[in-house]
């Protein structure tokens, strides 16, 4: 019989979590969370999110109610991750535009404005969950939304202080115009869902571009 000293030495094994078809448990997990989101991303962006519920996230991604709660408290946490997902996409692209020294400063903020709307546009339901499915939903949803909105009205904010320091404009806070410019931003896409603008992005940019000159020059003159 072995003494309680040496029994008290032995380390116990570590146990390891079993997988599935040469997978581990891990890698199954990240399976069915990309599975969640791109349902969440296809029915949110369709049906729309009331409908969705969590059992028919489920049954589209071909996963059980328990792994849903695994990964997500409720069905607005989901939302909420698919929602800052594309923005944070988006985010991206926009300030790739907006960095790139290959094109002229007073450029840069409409690249800025085609990348966003290349990175929705192009994905009708991601126009939907960003401005009809997000709405409304929560405070806690509201919260998110408003700190993307803040988030790309800083973007903005940034850029002219940059026109400003080269004095190409005077120097004013311009917080105003940036949440001005996302807003209008916001409701071009929904105009577009409604057909009440040009559909093709060229057209839209071009638009925008004149608005922009006018903007600009107004600015320069004030």
């Amino acid at each position: 019989m072995q003494d309680s000293d040496e029994m008290s030495t032995k380390v116990p094994k570590k146990s390891t979590k079993r997988g599935y078809g040469g997978r581990s448990a891990e890698q199954l997990a990240e399976e069915r969370y990309q599975r969640l989101m791109a349902s969440a991303l296809e029915l949110f962006g369709t049906v729309g999110y009331l409908p969705t519920t969590v059992e028919k996230l489920c049954a589209h991604a071909k996963v059980t109610p328990r792994h849903f709660y695994e990964h997500f408290a409720d069905r607005e946490a989901i939302l909420i991750a698919v929602f800052k997902l594309i923005l944070q996409e988006t985010r991206m692209a926009v300030l790739h535009a907006m960095l790139d020294e290959k094109i002229a400063l007073e450029q840069r903020l409409l690249a800025g404005m085609n990348a966003f709307l290349q990175a929705h546009l192009d994905d009708i339901r991601r126009v939907r969950i960003t401005t009809q499915e997000i709405l409304g939903v929560s405070q806690r949803v509201e919260a998110v939304r408003n700190e993307a909105i803040t988030e790309f009205a800083v973007l903005i904010e940034n850029y002219l202080a940059i026109w400003v320091a080269q004095q190409k404009i005077p120097a004013r806070n311009y917080r105003v115009l940036a949440f001005g410019l996302v807003g209008a931003m916001h409701e071009l896409q929904i105009a577009w869902l409604n057909q009440q603008v040009p559909q093709e992005r060229g057209l839209l940019l071009a638009e925008m571009a004149f608005i922009l000159q006018a903007m600009m020059r107004g600015v320069q003159f004030s």
